[in-house]
């Protein structure tokens, strides 16, 4: 972990919120490495964090019997710590108003358009991801709301200012994301 500014007592206070804010939010060790860059003189920040390997996602498979029964998917979960993921992703999938749950541990889909043998119902990567850009925000010096995202694979990649970020900077981001992806 690392913060560079021209300020020393700046960087140094900047590295105990980054600190907190990970702690705060459980995620030391979700990640490999990161760096953050901010120049206050010129309204840049610049934040990359490389993540660790995630879990594996979560099939319905692995949490459910279902059949068909005349164009209703009959559900019946053997997990229950993820009827609420379930739950969430059949009706972003389905819409819910063709997702119906006669009780806690049965759900039936009206016309499914899902494939149940390859249906996502969590994905602990995506939910990783949502805690750094969290993170980075909470981080991100208040009123900086030009945002370029660079993100990808492993890699989180935010460069924002409270003005259109300059092309000049381009250059710094994209040194900043190779030294954190070859850490």
């Amino acid at each position: 972990m690392y913060v560079e500014c021209y300020d020393e007592v700046g960087a140094q206070v900047y590295d105990t919120l980054l600190r907190h804010t990970l702690q705060d939010l459980k995620l030391a060790r979700a990640i490999n490495a990161i760096k953050i860059f901010i120049d206050p003189r010129e309204a840049l920040f610049i934040g990359v964090v490389k993540l660790e390997k995630a879990s594996q996602p979560v099939y319905l498979d692995d949490i459910a019997s279902y059949k068909m029964d005349n164009d209703v998917l009959k559900i019946v979960v053997e997990d229950e710590n993820y009827i609420p993921n379930l739950l969430k992703a059949l009706w972003t999938s389905e819409g819910r108003q063709n997702v119906n749950q006669p009780d806690r541990y049965k759900m039936e889909v009206t016309n499914p358009q899902l494939d149940p043998k390859n249906f996502i119902v969590h994905d602990p990567s995506e939910e990783l991801k949502r805690k750094v850009y969290d993170a980075l925000f909470r981080v991100m010096p208040e009123g900086f709301r030009m945002t370029r995202n660079a993100s990808e694979d492993n890699l989180i990649c935010i460069m924002s200012s409270d003005e259109i970020i300059d092309v000049k900077w381009d250059k710094k981001f994209n040194e900043v994301i190779e030294e954190v992806r070859n850490a």
